[in-house]
């Protein structure tokens, strides 16, 4: 998409005392182009944010094929992360409650799904993350013991996912609530 006259467009849609914010909003789309734009620049500038700039643009400006881009874009950027859950069936003894806190992290994993286009991907991403994951860290991690399981859920999926140290779908349960160990700072 090429807009020819800047400045007019910025002040057609709202810019009309000071047209910079627009102007640097524009070079960066120019730039880098509408995936990285929607990503990555989440500015607002008290006329437009960003978002509704560049859809604006489009409308006006763009092609059918930089319309399906944006589209497609802002609904793979809305997707909630999926999370893993790694069971070891641990349990507290004299550890501190810091400590487990801080070390909570190692358990439990979000995945960024904007990359996977259906549920086959998405699934066939994790098994192989699980995989990897357990030979990473050689069957245990640290503090919490041996892997048992995964726990796998997002939103495609209407159940949560069990899975094996190889990746394997063993189970699927409506809801999982793992003990998890949290501290307010």
């Amino acid at each position: 998409m090429i807009i020819h006259d800047k400045e007019s467009f910025c002040k057609k849609v709202g810019y009309i005392h000071n047209i910079a914010p627009c102007l640097r909003k524009l070079r960066f789309y120019e730039k880098y182009g509408i995936r990285e734009y929607l990503k990555y620049f989440r500015d607002y500038d008290f006329v437009l944010g960003s978002e509704l700039l560049l859809k604006k643009a489009i409308q006006e400006y763009g092609s059918d094929k930089e319309k399906e881009i944006f589209e497609d874009t802002r609904q793979r950027l809305s997707r909630k992360p999926g999370h893993i859950f790694v069971e070891t069936g641990f349990k507290r003894a004299n550890q501190t409650l810091f400590s487990l806190a801080v070390m909570e992290g190692v358990r439990n994993i979000f995945i960024n799904r904007e990359d996977f286009d259906s549920k086959e991907d998405e699934l066939n991403f994790i098994q192989n993350f699980v995989k990897k994951h357990y030979q990473k860290n050689n069957g245990k991690l640290k503090l919490w013991g041996k892997i048992k399981y995964y726990v796998y859920s997002s939103q495609w999926f209407e159940k949560v996912l069990l899975l094996d140290v190889n990746g394997n779908v063993f189970k699927k349960l409506e809801c999982y609530t793992p003990n998890i160990s949290c501290i307010d700072i």
